[in-house]
């Protein structure tokens, strides 16, 4: 039997659909916002696949979210706002981290994906920088981060990843829900 023509294939198994989550950020984020902290991402708006999870976390099969744990930055805990990957995939990451506020004009912002299941965390990719803009409002909501990761390891083997806070300068929170909060697509490649 042949491939369908269309709907989407995961380009691991060359059978079924991909496995996903589409999620955001349900208020602003002001607190927990230095270096190495992370985007609290804890609402799913669309998932597929399914497989059991670890309580707290929420499924689209090859990933899953945690959106109910209380936040940690210490790596290798769970965390609202992580997600966890299973090994032997690839995986598309992309972050739009949404809006930002500054206190001042030499407010800036780095994001970038990152591995925080053991050691010191490793960096996914490219960073992306929010610089505040040079206006009376100093705000900022363009750009978005996007990686591909291959985590390694087997199928019984999990990944943390998150969207990590690596630099910050006169930030005041991120997000707004007039304005844009970040949203997050993680999917099998």
């Amino acid at each position: 039997m042949a491939f369908p023509r269309s709907g989407t294939l995961d380009t691991q198994t060359f059978s079924g659909t991909k496995d996903f989550i589409f999620a955001h950020s349900s208020a602003l984020q002001n607190s927990n916002i230095g270096a190495a902290d992370h985007l609290k991402i804890d609402t799913i708006d669309f998932s597929r696949g399914a497989v059991a999870t670890a309580s707290g976390a929420a499924s689209g099969g090859s990933v899953s979210l945690d959106t109910t744990t209380t936040y940690s930055n210490t790596i290798g805990a769970a965390s609202l706002g992580r997600f966890t990957l299973q090994g032997g995939k690839l995986y598309k990451l992309e972050c739009s981290p949404g809006y930002a506020l500054f206190s001042g004009n030499t407010g800036v912002i780095t994001f970038q994906w990152f591995d925080v299941t053991s050691g010191s965390g490793t960096a996914i990719g490219q960073a992306l920088n929010f610089f505040a803009l040079t206006d009376a409002g100093h705000e900022n909501a363009n750009g978005d981060l996007w990686s591909m990761y291959s985590p390694g390891g087997s199928s019984q083997d999990k990944f943390l990843v998150e969207v990590q806070i690596t630099a910050v300068t006169a930030l005041t929170s991120i997000g707004n829900t007039a304005k844009g909060l970040p949203t997050v697509l993680v999917e099998t490649y």
